[in-house]
């Protein structure tokens, strides 16, 4: 695994790559890295290639002064296929992660296989709620990690408060990508129903729930998760 960088319209993107012919792209949660997936990397079949992206605004990409869309992440993930030559690509995205990817697949390009696990887009966000739980949601992303800047996270959870980039059932059903959506069952975050909801509106998706399993599944169990992984996207 190699760190590297390439120059994107937002500034210099940080991302952690294993090459294979199988080009994959994780999409980390909102205020996560690109790091968050390294426990994967010994379980998952080497023929395939690894782009753990720090999103723009988060991790050890930059964090210019500018509205932190879900576009934005799209117009980033766009970016780096190009300047890397990667073609037919596959995504993986947990949380924001998820909804960055659904989105990329609607409005840019179908990737060859899609993952979501506990992902959001179809949820109530924290930009939604009161002021008051909307801040302490706000401060406890920010120290999660110190690499977080509160200008950015906040702006990114004001901004996924818009209904206009609320994945709606007909939208859904655009998809066509193969997909697969892994949950954990006791997500306390995004609750499992909101996986439940995508299965039924993704047609030919594959649905896992995961036993004892918290918002980051590959986190907790990543040999499960990575077997899930192995044989979805070689088959």
């Amino acid at each position: 695994m190699f760190r590297r960088s390439f120059k994107s319209s937002y500034g210099t993107i940080s991302y952690i790559e294993r090459s294979g012919k199988i080009p994959v792209i994780f999409l980390h949660g909102l205020g996560g890295t690109g790091n968050s997936w390294m426990k994967l990397p010994q379980y998952l079949k080497e023929g395939i290639g690894l782009y753990f992206l720090d999103l723009v605004g988060q991790g050890r990409s930059a964090k210019p002064d500018i509205e932190y869309t879900i576009r934005v992440q799209e117009d980033v993930i766009g970016e780096l296929t190009e300047a890397l030559g990667l073609e037919d690509i596959s995504l993986v995205g947990n949380s924001y992660g998820g909804w960055i990817a659904m989105r990329y697949s609607l409005d840019r390009k179908q990737p060859t296989h899609l993952v979501l696990e506990d992902s959001a887009g179809v949820n109530r966000t924290f930009g939604e709620m009161e002021e008051g739980s909307r801040d302490q949601f706000v401060e406890m992303v920010v120290r999660s990690n110190p690499m977080n800047a509160q200008s950015v996270i906040s702006n990114i959870v004001k901004n996924n408060s818009s209904p206009s980039w609320k994945l709606k059932e007909s939208e859904l059903k655009k998809l066509k990508a193969k997909t697969l959506i892994i949950w954990g069952k006791d997500d306390g975050v995004i609750p499992i129903e909101n996986g439940r909801m995508l299965h039924a509106y993704i047609q030919g998706s594959a649905f896992v729930e995961i036993e004892n399993g918290n918002h980051v599944p590959h986190v907790q169990f990543p040999e499960k998760f990575a077997d899930l992984l192995n044989t979805f996207l070689t088959t």
